[in-house]
């Protein structure tokens, strides 16, 4: 309970009244300052007992599923069984998987009536969120006192994934199945060209080179499914901040929606989520089914507080892929101490797989190299993050001479630059 300031301005008056009493030479005054004491213990009392039934219930006025990063409409409803009207102040107490502004909110509810305060919500973590009870405080219906409760509001929100707006058409790609080149009898029958040295005898069409009088080579053709394993980094470093999500909520995102992009070319998506140990596992599967999967998989995870171990998480893949297929590992690329392990991971995986690396290329550190000093500590900070650039470039290097293309990216244009360059290695047929 805290006093209102009508119940301050009796308490003033009482102390007044007692003074005046004390100094005074009538007894009659003495007694004066037990009036207004009394009416507000009286008043107190009837407060307490009008409140002492909940007359106010909460609940959350919000779709049931949020998507990661995506501002979600949000506001809390309460529902008022009281025969008068009701002012409520409430602190918006939020789950760790949310942000909203900080502060206190002022609520007046009719009598019987319901009314909604609207709150702006940004989903930052995956998973379900339970809604933690909600501390509030009702002034009393004689404005003496405001009267503390807590509003249990029983419902959750789940936060998933964000999802492609509409589907994505890579420049060059055509949606459904490919027909590929390969050497040797195919399923169809691609085209017929001219003989070129070292095709095998067993591809010439005789029939076609007795009619033109020159060799004729036959050409067939097969569909082309690719195998695409994401391999997302759930250890310590994921909970990194990249613009208004972490790392993981990053790549979390990005594998969503890379999967709706690869089975929208008929290819099978799978997803392996690791730290310390492989946390969560689907195999390669095509279609919407996958797609559902790999979402309702990411809403159950959330960063762990350990070291990755990318060379555990390899050992998984190596048995989840039974076929050659793509492998998209999205981790940390700034920290150099785990370029032994990253480069582990990508030799025990490739062969026979292709692997590409994919991380948050952080900007403010090339800011911090690149900065102008303004205090004696600048020139310092300055070669630090120097040295953590050249560290990070010396990692992505290595990758690199290992045979692994390597993405990175702002958060802003990781999801881009992955796209690309699964446009380019399906073009090239590098899978």
């Amino acid at each position: 309970m805290h006093l209102a300031r009508r119940a301050y301005v009796l308490v003033l008056l009482t102390a007044v009244l007692a003074i005046v009493g004390v100094w005074s030479a009538e007894p009659d005054w003495a007694r004066l300052w037990r009036i207004p004491a009394g009416l507000l213990l009286l008043g107190l009392a009837v407060e307490h007992s009008y409140l002492r039934r909940p007359r106010l219930t909460a609940h959350l006025a919000a779709a049931p599923r949020a998507l990661l990063g995506v501002p979600h409409p949000f506001g809390f409803e309460f529902v008022s069984r009281a025969q008068r009207p009701l002012t409520l102040e409430y602190a918006p107490a939020i789950p760790p998987g949310f942000e909203a502004p900080t502060g206190t909110r002022r609520v007046r509810v009719p009598a019987g009536a319901t009314v909604r305060d609207a709150l702006p919500l940004l989903p930052v973590r995956l998973g379900p969120q339970p809604w933690p009870p909600l501390p509030a405080r009702v002034l009393g219906p004689l404005a003496l006192a405001w009267w503390g409760t807590a509003l249990q509001a029983p419902e959750q929100l789940v936060v998933a994934p964000d999802a492609l707006r509409a589907p994505v058409r890579l420049r060059g790609l055509y949606g459904g199945a490919r027909p590929r080149r390969v050497a040797g009898a195919g399923a169809e029958l691609h085209q017929l060209r001219d003989y070129a040295r070292g095709d095998p005898l067993t591809r010439v069409d005789w029939k076609a080179t007795a009619r033109a009088g020159t060799l004729i080579t036959r050409e067939f053709s097969e569909d082309q499914h690719l195998d695409i394993l994401v391999a997302i980094d759930a250890g310590r470093l994921s909970r990194v901040r990249a613009g208004s999500l972490d790392r993981f909520g990053v790549y979390a995102n990005l594998a969503a929606r890379l999967a709706q992009l690869v089975t929208h070319h008929d290819d099978r998506i799978g997803l392996m989520v690791y730290a310390g140990r492989p946390l969560a596992s689907c195999a390669p599967a095509r279609g919407l089914a996958a797609v559902t999967r790999v979402r309702r998989t990411l809403e159950q995870l959330a960063v762990q507080p350990a070291e990755s171990d990318p060379t555990a998480a390899a050992v998984s893949i190596r048995h989840l892929l039974r076929h050659r297929g793509l492998v998209v590992l999205l981790t940390d690329l700034d920290d150099a101490n785990v370029a032994r392990a990253l480069a582990r991971a990508v030799r025990l995986l490739s062969p026979p797989h292709l692997v590409v690396v994919a991380g948050v290329q952080s900007g403010e550190i090339g800011a911090l190299a690149r900065a102008e000093a303004r205090s004696w500590q600048d020139p310092w900070i300055a070669l630090a993050a120097a040295e953590h650039e050249a560290r990070a470039a010396g990692q992505r290097a290595l990758l690199r001479r290992l045979g692994v293309p390597v993405v990175a990216a702002p958060a802003e244009q990781l999801e881009q630059a992955v796209f690309a360059q699964y446009e380019a290695l399906r073009r090239t047929r590098r899978v």
